[in-house]
C-alpha cells in the first residue's frame, strides 16, 4: 500500500507564486492543471534535505536533480522547487488550488496571510513549509501543502523577482 508522508521544513523562499493573484499561469507549461503555485525553497539546514529524502522524495526525476543550485546568500544556496497544481489532474479538489499561507510573524496562529493586506512575499522571506510526499523513489509525488511566514522580506518588484500581480497549519 502506498503511503503519504507529510513533513515540515523551515528555510527561506524565493520567487513565491503561492496566491491566486500571482499564480504561475503560463499555459505553455501548465495547461493541463490550468496554472501552478510554486516556490523555490531553501532549507535552513541540511537535516531538512535528509528529512525530505527520508520521507520518500526522489533525488532526481525525469533526468533532473531534485536539489537545485540557486542563490548562495540563502542558507546553503541549494533549493527545492515546491509545486502545487491549480487544478489536480485527478479532479480531486483538495489536491489542487492555492496552498494555505499563514502569518506566524508573531508566533503560531490560525491567521491567514492576506495578499492584498499583508503583501507579496519577497525573496529571502523565512517560512516553514509543509509538503506531502506520496509514494517513494522516482515516481513519488511531491506537493506543497501549506506555508507559515515567520519573517517577511517585503517584495520590491525588482530584486524579489516575482511575476507581475494578476484551516490551520
Amino acid at each position: 500500500m502506498t503511503k503519504t508522508t507529510v513533513i515540515a521544513m523551515t528555510g527561506f523562499i524565493e520567487y513565491a507564486r503561492v496566491f491566486p493573484d500571482n499564480m504561475d499561469d503560463n499555459m505553455d507549461f501548465h495547461a493541463k492543471t490550468e496554472g501552478q503555485y510554486n516556490v523555490n525553497f531553501y532549507p535552513e539546514t541540511d537535516g531538512d534535505f535528509d528529512k525530505f529524502f527520508g520521507a520518500g522524495a526522489p533525488p532526481s526525476a525525469m533526468g533532473h536533480d531534485t536539489i537545485k543550485i540557486g542563490n548562495p546568500e540563502l542558507a546553503s544556496g541549494k533549493f527545492l522547487k515546491l509545486k502545487r497544481p491549480n487544478k489536480h489532474p485527478s479532479g480531486i479538489e483538495d489536491f489542487g488550488g492555492a496552498p494555505l499561507v499563514f502569518d506566524f510573524r508573531e508566533g503560531e496562529s490560525t491567521k491567514k496571510w492576506s495578499f492584498s493586506e499583508d503583501g507579496e512575499l519577497g525573496n529571502g522571506t523565512k517560512a516553514t513549509v509543509k509538503v506531502s510526499i506520496y509514494g517513494e523513489g522516482p515516481r513519488a509525488s511531491i506537493r506543497l501543502e501549506k506555508l507559515a511566514i515567520l519573517d517577511l522580506v517585503e517584495y520590491d518588484g525588482e530584486s524579489s523577482g516575482s511575476v507581475v500581480n494578476k484551516d490551520t497549519f
